[in-house]
C-alpha cells in the first residue's frame, strides 16, 4: 500500500511542480499529472479502473457545480456607469504605486482613478495616457468576497474604431469580446516595459498605421471605456449568451453556461 501511496503523492507533486512554469507544454503536462494522480487515487482506493476514471473525469464537472449554483442566479448590470473615486489604499493594492512608476517611466501621466461596482464585486481602475504615442494605458483591480486580483492593459484606438488591447488578464474571458476588439493576452510575469513594447510589435505586425490620439479629458476617456463595455454586452446579447432580464439587468443564457465550460476546457490546456 505504500507503493500506491508514494506513487500517487509523486505524481501530485510532479503536477504542482509542472504547472508552476509558464510553458503551455510544462503546464499541460501538469494537469496531464494532475488526471493520472486523481486516477490512481480512485484506481487504489476501491480497486475499479471505472472509479479511477470517474475520478479523473470530476475535475472536468466540477465546474458546472459554480455554473449550476452561482452562475446562472447571477445578474449583470446591462451598462455599467464608470466614475471618479478615490485610488485603493496600500493595503487593498501595495503594487498601485510602484506599477504607476513603472509606466511613468515609460512616458505615460496619471489621468483618473475610477470605477464601479456591482454587487460583491469591484472594480478599481487607473487610467494613464502617454505623453507622447496615442496609447492608453490602465491598471486595473477587482475584488470580490474572497478574492482579489490586478492586472494591466495597454490599448490603442484605430480611426475605423477598432481596439487594440494587449493585457495580462490571468483568467479566460467570460463573454466574447465585441467584433471591434482585438485582444493580446501575455504572460502576467511582464513588466510594463515588456508589455508595453510587446504591444508596439502586435500593432506592428497587424500593420496597424492609424491609431487615435488619446483624449485629454478624464470624462472622454470614461465614456469610451462605459461605451467599450456596453458594446460587449450588446454582442453577448446577439450572440445569445447573455439574456435580457429587464431594462437594466442580463443573465447568462444556457448557451453562456457552456461558453464558460469550454473557456474552463482552454484554460485547462492553456489554450490562448
Amino acid at each position: 500500500m505504500s507503493f500506491e501511496i508514494l506513487l500517487t503523492a509523486g505524481a501530485v507533486v510532479l503536477s504542482i511542480a509542472l504547472r508552476s512554469f509558464e510553458h503551455p507544454v510544462l503546464f499541460r503536462l501538469g494537469n496531464l499529472c494532475m488526471l493520472v494522480a486523481s486516477y490512481l487515487l480512485g484506481f487504489f482506493i476501491t480497486g475499479f479502473r471505472t472509479v479511477g476514471i470517474l475520478c479523473a473525469s470530476l475535475w472536468f464537472v466540477l465546474p458546472w457545480v459554480d455554473i449550476l449554483t452561482r452562475v446562472r442566479r447571477m445578474r449583470l448590470p446591462k451598462k455599467r456607469p464608470v466614475k471618479p473615486q478615490h485610488p485603493p489604499n496600500s493595503s487593498r493594492f501595495p503594487s498601485l504605486e510602484e506599477l504607476t512608476e513603472e509606466a511613468e517611466a515609460e512616458g505615460f501621466f496619471v489621468v483618473e482613478d475610477a470605477g464601479w461596482d456591482h454587487e460583491e464585486q469591484r472594480h478599481s481602475v487607473r487610467l494613464l495616457s502617454h505623453s507622447h504615442e496615442p496609447v492608453r494605458a490602465a491598471i486595473n483591480l477587482v475584488e470580490g468576497e474572497e478574492f482579489a486580483f490586478f492586472y494591466i492593459t495597454i490599448s490603442s484606438k484605430t480611426t475605423d474604431g477598432c481596439i487594440w488591447h494587449t493585457w495580462n488578464y490571468p483568467f479566460s474571458l467570460s463573454l466574447r469580446p465585441s467584433p471591434k476588439c482585438k485582444i493580446q493576452r501575455v504572460s502576467d510575469s511582464q513588466g510594463f516595459l515588456e508589455m508595453l513594447e510587446s504591444h508596439r510589435y502586435w500593432l506592428k505586425v497587424n500593420k496597424v498605421t492609424n491609431p487615435e490620439p488619446v483624449p485629454a479629458e478624464p470624462e472622454t476617456i470614461t465614456a469610451e471605456l462605459e461605451s467599450e463595455m456596453y458594446a460587449q454586452v450588446v454582442h453577448n446579447l446577439d450572440c445569445g449568451l447573455l439574456l435580457e432580464i429587464d431594462e437594466h439587468l442580463v443573465a447568462y443564457s444556457w448557451k453562456g453556461c457552456f461558453y464558460l465550460w469550454f473557456q474552463f476546457l482552454k484554460e485547462f490546456v492553456r489554450l490562448k
